[in-house]
């Protein structure tokens, strides 16, 4: 009895011991370049189906892009991820005849929660992916000039979804505390008509990743 006491307890031990090998915190910050897809055509012709006699929209669909995580590894491979994205801010123009224009600034940012796949690939480097729901708000501010005129609370348009965010990205350890990732995100179906029109964005960003 006393020797089956003594190798249960070493084996508790053994596994206090390991645990922190696999169960970690980390917490990081990356910036990049983010770009959304502004559907340019769709914004014209709905100045046209107005009675407008001409009408183009430009764009400008990229911006610096910011993005603050933490996460615990339950394992090597498997984990859980929760962000604050700022996806940036952009901007498009409609120019009509006869001569008017309706400017429009969205800004999109929210929090993220995804499962995360690792997959170590020797002591220091990792690839990983990630899934999950981006909940986003896309806001977007409104000017207008000559013979477009904006009616009353229109100058601001918000939009909140829940919608399906993914990731790809490879991480390095310099130390067993510090390390750097590279990701490609996409966040899809953001925003709605009020806000410009639903649009897909990009992410791609580098950051420092701190491991408690």
């Amino acid at each position: 009895m006393k020797i089956r006491t003594t190798h249960v307890a070493l084996a508790a031990l053994a596994f206090a011991a390991a645990a922190p090998v696999h169960a970690q915190f980390y917490a990081g910050a990356s910036a990049g370049r983010s770009d959304v897809s502004i559907d340019r055509s769709k914004l014209a012709d709905a100045f046209l189906d107005l009675g407008f006699t001409g009408a183009s929209t430009t764009s400008s669909d990229t911006d610096t892009a910011y993005r603050a995580y933490a996460g615990y590894l339950f394992l090597p491979y498997l984990g859980v991820e929760a962000a604050y994205v700022d996806l940036g801010s952009f901007r498009f123009r409609s120019d009509v005849e006869p001569t008017g224009s309706l400017t429009g600034r969205p800004s999109i940012k929210g929090g993220e929660l995804s499962l995360v796949g690792r997959v170590p690939i020797g002591e220091r480097f990792a690839v990983y992916g990630r899934a999950g729901v981006f909940s986003a708000r896309t806001t977007t501010r409104y000017t207008a000039a000559g013979s477009v005129e904006l009616i009353d609370g229109a100058e601001r348009q918000r939009k909140k979804t829940n919608k399906p965010a993914y990731a790809l990205g490879a991480s390095y350890d310099f130390t067993h505390s510090v390390g750097v990732r590279a990701e490609f995100a996409r966040y899809t179906k953001l925003g709605d008509d009020l806000t410009g029109g639903q649009t897909d964005a990009n992410l791609v960003s580098i950051g420092l990743t701190y491991t408690f």
